[in-house]
């Protein structure tokens, strides 16, 4: 009973959202199915019985064919109004529904914190959600619009076999129940077939999302992955064969045995109308007989299909548990209703981390005790070894996580005083992992905020980034990626970072920050960018983080990270003379452009 009510509230939960957006579309929709369908059904079924009895009567044909017009404007007056409704209304409202939810994930996405990305449970249930929120929703409406049909043709029908043979309800019920038992018991094993299947589904999913993602194409050609892909693929494979192979004897068995309740039925139900029609004194006609065996058909039909809609529903009901999970997990910073106060933001910042340490949920990777300054408008660089820590510092500036212990401070203002959305808008930021989007190059570059096409010129004439626009051949419409158009524009690894340094250098912001921005750049490329960034008119506080250190040597100061933590600081020059391990890090990528001399 538990389960019962559980999985109700969970299909309830699925069916919310449509009635937010579709109040109108659902009760049309159970109109049609305990309206017109149980009309129809009767129809169906008291048609074929006046016709022949009408004949048995001896009737003239005059009023046989009266009869067969009555029923056939019955039938064509209730498939007229189904017919209309499916093709004139409901696929456009769903369609226009679905949207509506599509809609609704995007803007819980924008409302979940960043850290939950990190959790591969949390990532399950949102790409569960992103995939299979809108269908779910709809497949929740379409079940109870579907049980009500069944159970309205159920109700008429088990009417006219109670008037016409009441013993058939009672040989239909002891069927109902002996098929009820049954389909628990396939519902439960297959339920838990399904469950032991699920590790090795989800491995068969990964070859095969791997094989036709984009971003994998290289490796899988020329390199083993494609051995160890299909090695995994025929290991997960065999092992969800062996599942379907233990259980298929328990199920061959309940299988069987509802097979032969259902001759065993149809033949009760068949001796049954036979007796009263051959045997019984009281005779039942043939046209009552067409009826019984019309409607008992349409009868168990409806019934098994509401088996079929129970066991639809326990999928639909687990289906939700995971959705649930996605709409109902905490966001503390993105919900975060503080921070209304935008006049501690002066241009440019003064920055400010004070004893910040922040380590990733279920893992020994973070930062400790960090603490420096930045006053306005200074540049300073943050450097260390892979995995020290640098880009953890740059999240924690934009507040997709907050700090274990220690605050961040801009303009002398903890960053969880401001209004987050707005406190986003004045920072600019360049990842490393630079992104295009399947939108106009205007687009791509307007993702701060809207720039006229001169201004966007002026942009790409400043930071030199002709080759972009020659390849588009001065068209600042043209669409990036072949996502959608055949000739859309494809741009190197390079000239993607260019878009992204674009992006946040044609704009004012407070805080620059750059996260090797310069790790796809050719060397001129890096040069132009490196005099750019301390120029006299970059105005703007700055933090660039790098592992070419050639790029840093102008920095107002330097920060070296190391398991975390920062171990030194300082100028260029200062760093130089104490070497430690700026010194060492900075030898020894000047070593790769040392020349020797030839030996004589």
């Amino acid at each position: 009973m538990k389960h019962m009510t559980n999985s109700l509230k969970n299909i309830i939960l699925l069916i919310k959202p449509y009635w937010k957006y579709g109040k109108t579309y659902i009760i049309l929709s159970i109109i049609m199915s305990v309206v017109v369908a149980p009309v129809n059904a009767l129809a169906s079924v008291f048609f074929t019985q006046s016709v022949i009895d009408a004949v048995a009567h001896e009737v003239s044909f005059f009023e046989v064919i009266i009869i067969i017009l009555r029923f056939l404007f019955v039938l064509l007056f209730t498939l007229l109004i189904q017919n209309t409704f499916d093709i004139f209304y409901k696929e456009k409202k769903s369609t226009e529904i679905q949207l509506n939810l599509n809609q609704d994930i995007y803007r819980q996405i924008l409302s979940t914190d960043y850290k939950y990305f990190d959790d591969p449970e949390f990532y399950n249930n949102y790409t569960l959600t992103v995939n299979e929120y809108s269908n779910k929703s709809r497949e929740a409406v379409e079940l109870i619009i579907n049980i009500l049909k069944s159970l309205s043709t159920i109700i008429s029908m088990g009417s006219v076999i109670i008037v016409l043979g009441p013993w058939l309800v009672v040989i239909t019920v002891i069927e109902m129940i002996i098929t009820v038992f049954i389909e628990t018991q396939k519902n439960n094993v297959n339920i838990d077939k399904r469950m032991k299947s699920l590790a090795f589904d989800r491995k068969l999913g990964y070859v095969h999302r791997v094989f036709y993602q984009r971003e994998y194409a290289a490796d899988i050609k020329v390199t083993k992955l494609k051995n160890y892909l299909f090695a995994l693929y025929r290991e997960s494979g065999k092992s969800k064969i062996g599942i379907i192979k233990a259980y298929a004897g328990v199920l061959f068995r309940w299988l069987f045995t509802q097979n032969c309740i259902g001759i065993v039925y149809n033949a009760s139900i068949m001796i049954y109308i036979s007796y009263g029609l051959l045997v019984s004194k009281k005779i039942i006609g043939v046209g009552k007989f067409m009826s019984l065996i019309t409607a008992n058909t349409q009868l168990m039909q409806s019934m098994y299909g509401v088996f079929g809609l129970f066991s639809q529903a326990n999928n639909l009901s687990l289906y939700a548990e995971k959705i649930k999970l996605f709409f109902e997990s905490e966001s503390s910073i993105e919900n975060s209703i503080k921070g209304d106060d935008e006049l501690g933001l002066v241009f440019p910042f003064k920055l400010e981390l004070n004893n910040v340490s922040f380590h990733y949920p279920n893992s020994n990777f973070g930062i400790n005790n960090i603490s420096f300054s930045i006053d306005p408008g200074e540049k300073v660089a943050i450097v260390g070894e892979n995995g020290a820590g640098k880009t953890t510092i740059t999240k924690l500036i934009m507040r997709l996580y907050d700090p274990d212990k220690g605050g961040i401070f801009i303009n002398d203002k903890s960053i969880c005083d401001y209004n987050l959305s707005k406190l986003r808008e004045k920072i600019g930021i360049a990842f490393q992992a630079t992104n295009v989007y399947a939108l106009s190059l205007a687009d791509n570059l307007n993702l701060y905020r809207e720039n006229s096409d001169a201004e966007l010129l002026n942009t790409i004439k400043e930071l030199d980034f002709d080759n972009i626009f020659d390849k588009s051949r001065g068209d600042l419409r043209i669409e990036l990626t072949k996502e959608f158009e055949q000739n859309g524009l494809m741009l190197s690894n390079g000239e993607i970072q260019k878009i992204g340094i674009a992006r946040i250098l044609n704009n004012n912001f407070g805080l620059l920050i750059l996260d090797e921005p310069s790790s796809s750049l050719d060397p001129i490329a890096e040069y132009k960018l490196t005099n750019i960034l301390y120029s006299q008119a970059n105005k703007t506080t700055t933090i660039l983080i790098a592992h070419r250190l050639s790029m840093v040597r102008g920095a107002d100061c330097i920060y070296v990270l190391k398991d975390g933590e920062i171990c030194e600081s300082g100028t260029h020059d200062e760093l130089m003379k104490k070497r430690g391990m700026y010194y060492e890090m900075f030898i020894k990528q000047s070593e790769n452009y040392h020349i020797y001399p030839q030996e004589t």
